[in-house]
């Protein structure tokens, strides 16, 4: 148990060296990990354990004890009466108790890891979701920039036909009117881009990557969740802990010798005698019943725990598919969508330009392809979510 606690302490301690060899997204998390402080204390918990371990193990189930004695009766009769006594003991292990301790040991180790796990697939959801935030607010940055430049440059345009006297003024104030919703549209969406960073910032304390992406991977199952793994040694750690109480049912017997040396002047004076002393408990009912009983429903609570993190694990890996799914259609529509809406501005400029329609129709359905693009590139993010969120529904880390 010692050796594989310190291999995966020299696993983590690998992982975090060898981050810049892995995904940028990789590198945050692992930081992510190391500013969460439950992790760092469960690690820290490794010790521990290794102690238990040992100690399970070891040779005797508690320390030696010594004791010393002297009887006189100076203060009394003073009949010369001088007795001393000294003794040394140990105790011994129960049938089977150093069995089933080491049994309480390894499968608490083995608790531990797995919570360690869970902690960090916690971590992992975190970290995902506010790298999708600002991979959104990127997209969305990018769109409204266009949309800023495209604006921006018709303005100009307009305003140098106007002085040529070729458009009215109105047609160059809705055009102003335009490339200004378009700059602040933009400031609006580059603060909430600020805000994503920020919180990827605080919690990993890197800058978010350029790009990331997920696709499922082989051999991934529910049965591997951490959760479920966690919850699986928690039943096991309750057996186990049960098999102890049934196994430790008394206290510890114990084996001392002694010697005595007593001088009396009614007697041989001046006697030395050696002894043997064993203590035999018993075991007693009405001490070991409510532990028993305790242990017993520690063991249906994390069976029903185990069934339902199964269940839930399941049920959130399918929703996360369905989301999946359900993005990529929504995504295939809003492609539809918009390219119809791109069609419409093409055919009303078209006819702005024949006198058909007015200027401000346009602009209407420039603004309603901007929102078509804007929904769009949100979509596009929330399919590359999608994949994520599967991954992470099964358990697997970034």
């Amino acid at each position: 148990m010692r050796i594989a606690m310190l291999l995966m302490t020299a696993a983590v301690t690998f992982g975090l060296a060898s981050a810049a060899q892995a995904s940028e997204l990789r590198a945050a998390f692992e930081a992510a990990c190391l500013r969460t402080p439950e992790i760092p204390a469960l690690v820290a918990r490794r010790a521990e354990i290794d102690a238990r371990t040992r100690a399970a193990d070891a040779l005797l189930p508690g320390g030696p004890w010594a004791t010393v004695m002297h009887r006189t009766d100076a203060l009394t009769h003073d009949r010369g009466t001088r007795e001393y006594e000294a003794e040394f003991g140990i105790p011994i292990w129960l049938r089977g108790e150093r069995g089933a301790s080491l049994a309480a040991a390894l499968t608490e180790g083995e608790r531990l890891e797995a919570e360690i796990r869970a902690r960090r697939l916690e971590v992992a959801k975190r970290v995902r979701e506010t790298y999708w935030m600002v991979a959104e607010a990127r997209e969305r940055v990018a769109v409204a920039e266009r949309r800023r430049s495209t604006a921006a440059t018709l303005a100009k345009s307009l305003r140098e036909q106007a002085g040529a006297g070729q458009v009215e003024l109105v047609e160059t104030k809705l055009a102003d009117a335009d490339a200004r919703d378009a700059e602040v549209s933009l400031d609006g969406i580059r603060s909430e881009l600020n805000q994503a960073r920020i919180a990827f910032g605080v919690l990993t304390g890197f800058e978010a990557p350029a790009g990331f992406g997920e696709s499922e991977r082989s051999g991934a199952t529910p049965a591997n969740h951490p959760r479920i793994v966690l919850r699986r040694a928690a039943t096991e750690k309750a057996l186990a802990d049960e098999q102890l109480t049934w196994t430790v049912d008394r206290e510890r017997p114990e084996l001392s010798a002694f010697a005595n040396n007593n001088t009396d002047t009614s007697a041989e004076p001046n006697v030395t005698s050696l002894g043997v002393r064993f203590k035999i408990p018993f075991s007693y009912d009405a001490v070991n019943e409510p532990k028993r009983a305790a242990a017993a429903a520690e063991v249906v609570v994390a069976q029903e725990e185990l069934a339902l993190a199964e269940r839930e694990v399941g049920g959130d890996v399918a929703q996360a598919r369905a989301r999946l799914d359900g993005a990529r259609k929504q995504l295939s529509g809003l492609e539809a969508r918009r390219a119809d809406l791109a069609a419409v501005l093409k055919l009303t400029e078209d006819a702005q330009q024949t006198g058909q329609t007015t200027f401000n129709d346009v602009i209407r359905a420039r603004l309603q392809l901007y929102e078509a693009d804007l929904t769009r590139a949100s979509a596009r993010v929330a399919v590359e979510r999608g994949r994520s969120d599967v991954i992470q529904t099964l358990g697997l880390e970034p």
